[in-house]
Order: C-alpha cells, then sequence, then structure tokens
C-alpha cells in the first residue's frame, strides 16, 4: 500500500526532514522544481521545441514554480513566468537562480495564454482553504482553455480535503507531487498524479493508503486452497428488490455468483401483490443457478452464523429484515453488507449514533455519497467530518463509493483509485454489493472482501473498456467481466 499524507502530515514531514538536517528547506524546493522540469523533458514529447509559461502564486507553490522555470531554461526548454500578483513575493529566488526581468511578467486582464504550448499551474499549494475570488476564477478559465497543463503538488483551485469537484479548479493533463500522494488528490476528481522522489525522511504512523496490485495479491487465496471447498460452505444470502425495482435483486444474484459463490439464496422483497408470483417465476427462469424465495415465506429464519447476508438493494430495508427474521437473531449472528438502500427507513430526526447502532458491528455498508451524507446527516464530506464518523462506527466497515472508492474503518482509511466512470452506470452499486457478500461466503474476511470486492469491480469495469468498448457498459455487461477480472488478478498474483 502506498501511503497517503493529509495537509497536516505533508507539512510535518517537511519540518522533520529539515529539522534532522537530512535536506534544507531550500535543498527541498530546489528538488522540487527540478523534478517537475526534468519531468517535461523526459516525458513530454519534443520538448525542446514547445514554450511554456510557469503561473506563480505568491506562495511555496509558486516558489516552486519559479525553480521549476530556472531548470527549464538549463535544460533548454523556451519558458516564461507569470505572477499572479504584482507583489509576487519571490526576489530571493529570482536573484538565487538569476532570472531576468525579461523572463518575467505580472498577469492582467489582457494577458493570455494562447500562444504558449505548455502550462504550469504553480499557483496554489495544498494548503488553500477558501473559496476562489473572481480574479482567481477568471485565471483558471483561461488556463483551462489550454489541454496542455502540468500542476504544482495539486492542481489550483483544489482546497483542503472536502469531497467533491470545487466550483474552479485547474483541469491538469498531469499532477506532480512530491514524496508522497495526498488526501486532496483523492477527494477531488484529478488525472495522472506522479509522485517524485525529492529527499523526505522515513515516515510514521500514517492511517491513509492508496491500494496497490501488491496488496491484491496479499489477500487472494489460492486456487489449490479453494478446490476442495464444498458449494454450502461458499453459501450466502440476499435479501433484496420489490415489485418496482426487480433488477437490482437479479445484479447482485448474479454477481454473486459470478464472483465464485457455490449456493446463492435470494429472498426477494415482493410482499402483498399476486402480480408478483409471476415475477418470482420470471426470476426463477432468469437466474437458474439462484434459489429465488418470496420474502413473505421468512419466519423467524434461523441465521447461520457463517452464511453472510447482503440486505438492502432494490428496497429491503434493515426494517422488514428484522421483522422478517427476529431482531434477536439479526443482531447475534453472521457477517452483513448492508446496501445503503437498507437504511433508507432512517428518518432526518434524531441522533446517528443510535441510526448506527441499529447495524451490527460486523457488517460492510455500501452507501454512495448522497447517501453517506444523508445517514450521517453532512451537508458536505470533509476529512474532519469522516474522521468524526470514525470515531461512531464502531467495527463496521464503511465504503463510501464515489469517482474514488473510500474504505472507512475505526482507524483506517483505504483509497481504491482503479474504478472508470463507466461505474457510474445505474446498477453497478448493486454488483458490487453482490462480490463484497460472495468474497465474505469464500472464507474471506470484512476487511480483505472491501479492499477485494471494490478492485475486481473496477478491474472488470476496465476489462469492459479495453476488450469491448469504450462506452455503453450495462451492470449486467460488468457481471460478464467478473471472471475476466479474477483471471487478470490472478495472473498477476503468479
Amino acid at each position: 500500500m502506498i501511503p497517503v499524507l493529509t495537509k497536516e502530515q505533508a507539512y510535518k514531514l517537511d519540518k522533520d526532514t529539515i529539522g534532522s538536517g537530512h535536506l534544507s528547506q531550500e535543498d527541498l524546493m530546489d528538488n522540487a522544481g527540478k523534478a517537475v522540469a526534468q519531468f517535461f523533458c523526459e516525458k513530454i514529447d519534443n520538448p525542446f521545441n514547445q514554450k511554456v509559461v510557469v503561473v506563480c502564486g505568491k506562495g511555496n507553490n509558486g516558489g516552486d514554480g519559479v525553480i521549476v522555470h530556472s531548470y527549464l531554461k538549463h535544460y533548454g526548454v523556451s519558458s516564461e513566468i507569470v505572477f499572479t500578483e504584482e507583489k509576487y513575493g519571490h526576489p530571493k529566488l529570482l536573484k538565487k537562480y538569476k532570472i531576468s526581468k525579461n523572463e518575467y511578467f505580472i498577469y492582467n486582464h489582457k494577458t493570455k495564454f494562447d500562444k504558449y504550448d505548455w502550462i504550469i499551474d504553480g499557483i496554489f499549494g495544498i494548503g488553500l482553504t477558501r473559496e476562489l475570488d473572481d480574479k482567481y476564477g477568471v485565471i483558471i478559465n483561461k488556463i483551462n482553455n489550454k489541454k496542455n497543463i502540468i500542476s504544482i503538488d495539486v492542481p489550483s483551485g483544489i482546497y483542503d480535503y472536502r469531497l467533491g469537484e470545487p466550483p474552479s479548479f485547474i483541469n491538469s493533463k498531469y499532477t506532480i507531487t512530491f514524496g508522497y500522494p495526498k488526501l486532496a488528490h483523492y477527494m477531488n476528481p484529478i488525472n495522472n498524479i506522479i509522485v517524485s522522489d525529492i529527499g523526505f525522511k522515513n515516515l510514521n504512523k500514517i492511517n491513509i493508503y492508496k491500494i496497490i496490485a501488491d496488496d491484491i495479491k496479499e489477500i487472494l487465496i489460492a486456487d489449490e486452497l479453494k478446490s476442495n471447498k464444498h458449494k454450502k460452505h461458499t453459501e450466502c444470502e440476499i435479501h433484496a428488490g420489490s415489485f418496482q425495482y426487480p433488477g437490482a435483486a437479479f445484479l447482485c444474484a448474479m454477481a454473486a455468483r459470478k464472483t465464485g459463490s457455490g449456493y446463492v439464496r435470494l429472498w426477494h422483497g415482493n410482499l402483498g401483490r399476486k402480480e408478483n408470483e409471476v415475477l418470482l417465476k420470471n426470476m426463477k427462469s432468469l437466474m437458474p443457478e439462484i434459489i429465488v424465495e418470496s420474502e413473505d415465506k421468512l419466519e423467524n429464519v434461523f441465521l447461520n452464523e457463517y452464511t453472510p447476508i447482503l440486505i438492502g438493494p432494490g428496497g429491503t430495508t434493515i426494517w422488514t429484515f428484522k421483522h422478517l427474521v427476529g431482531a434477536a437473531a439479526y443482531n447475534a449472528y453472521g457477517k452483513y453488507v448492508i446496501d445503503a438502500s437498507a437504511i433508507s427507513y432512517f428518518g432526518d430526526e434524531g441522533d446517528v449514533n443510535d441510526y448506527i447502532d441499529e447495524i451490527p458491528d460486523c457488517a460492510i455498508m455500501t452507501p454512495h455519497v448522497g447517501e453517506f451524507k444523508s445517514f450521517f446527516q453532512l451537508d458536505e464530506i470533509h476529512y474532519t467530518d469522516i474522521q468524526k464518523i470514525q470515531k461512531i462506527i464502531g467495527q463496521k466497515i464503511v465504503v463510501l463509493k464515489s469517482f474514488n472508492t473510500f474504505i472507512i474503518t475505526q482507524d483506517m482509511i483505504y483509497i481504491m483509485d482503479r474504478g472508470p466512470s463507466l461505474l457510474a452506470t445505474a446498477g453497478t452499486g448493486d454488483v458490487l454489493s453482490g462480490i463484497l457478500v460472495s468474497l465474505l461466503s469464500q472464507g474471506y474476511s470484512r476487511l480483505e472482501a472491501s479492499i477485494l470486492g471494490t478492485y475486481l469491480h473496477a478491474e472488470a469495469a476496465n476489462y469492459y473498456m479495453d476488450n469491448i468498448s469504450k462506452d455503453g457498459m450495462t451492470a449486467s455487461d460488468l457481471i460478464g467481466c467478473i471472471p475476466h477480472a479474477f483471471n487478470i488478478l490472478r495472473n498477476n498474483e503468479q
């Protein structure tokens, strides 16, 4: 896993490195500027025939930009600096790096970037916490008219580490960061993050990590260990669907089967309608490998502690489930995947601590951003809000689905950034829920299932994009790609 730093941890790493005497502040800045310039010369096509402008703010990020310009000129690249403020704050750097007055100018409303092939963004760093004023909104919009943009550390306009897309930010083609990736890179939609080693000290006490392929290798259970398992030992139960939304039940049940559960029992939530007999008959025909039953046959069902249970896709709520099987049995046994629709009966009133207590500790919750905000009563999702939530979830795991996926436990956060935009397709969340409950049925722990399941889900979508089409994927298409994704992961393991 790759450590991911918060803003405070990044500042502390700077301070610790400098305080140890390992490197000075000047060394770190010089290494950072050189790293960006070297990336340009090594990775950009025909770099010495490109015209570059480095847009510099008055803070440390702008200082890095000044040094980038100096090294670009040293390497033979045509480069200029645009300072965003008249009091740009870098006279000592200009003197140290022998940058003459004809190499830079001050931005004004007439400034255009059309004549440059590449723009390097050094306006703001990770310390931005405020909304941008109109002047910077205009600058960012002008820069975004160019496709060839490289940002230093983080794209300017991304503030702090709030989840979502800010009103105005630099849409960079590449972002060059230093030492380790930052949380802001994953709380916002950012392209092509390149991490450059500039000589920081080693880290201590990190609680946020990005999942990589090597982590999946460690989690996968070897095929020979699974080969002797009877289908009843890879069994899962699913309580999902309704007359209005039968598709969700179909998707999660088929995803569980494709992921490897030998025995899938689907309890379909179709109470109280005669038409549902036809619906059930059709579902049994569509899914001959799945045991399909109506929830009206449930009455104080004994829950086997070894059989994981998925609750919620398409309409079944926690209240309905507890009413059917008995609250004592629900709280005492098993591992659960709680799809966000299962908690839809919770109202806006009341205390979130009471709501969370309704969900067993041995559960994985799978909300998307809107459901997460609604359940935890948030106006927005900020890292400090996630930290507060970590204190109340107990042993539960929350899989927060956004443009990146955040696996939140009581003391750790894991980030999975492999998912393509195709996963915004309706029904793909139901597929993920089916994958998770299936992995639980095969003996993976809840954390292992959450990490492997989200990665497998993303790789299935990537397989579709790479081998079938860049467009048009449905949730059913995604299910068909699960075995191929497994093959890719197992080949990587070997």
